[in-house]
């Protein structure tokens, strides 16, 4: 599916994310925000 011969690492990746709804993106990104400053304020 990817036409480009340099998306061939973790084309997967990027094609699971690239189908996800900007919903779930934002989601996501707001989840992993809050877990890195969870762990920044653990150390």
């Amino acid at each position: 599916m990817a036409s480009d011969p340099d998306d061939a690492t973790g084309s997967a990746a990027v094609d699971r994310w690239t189908a996800l709804d900007r919903g779930w993106q934002a989601l996501a990104l707001g989840l992993g925000v809050v877990a890195a400053h969870l762990v920044g304020q653990a150390l």
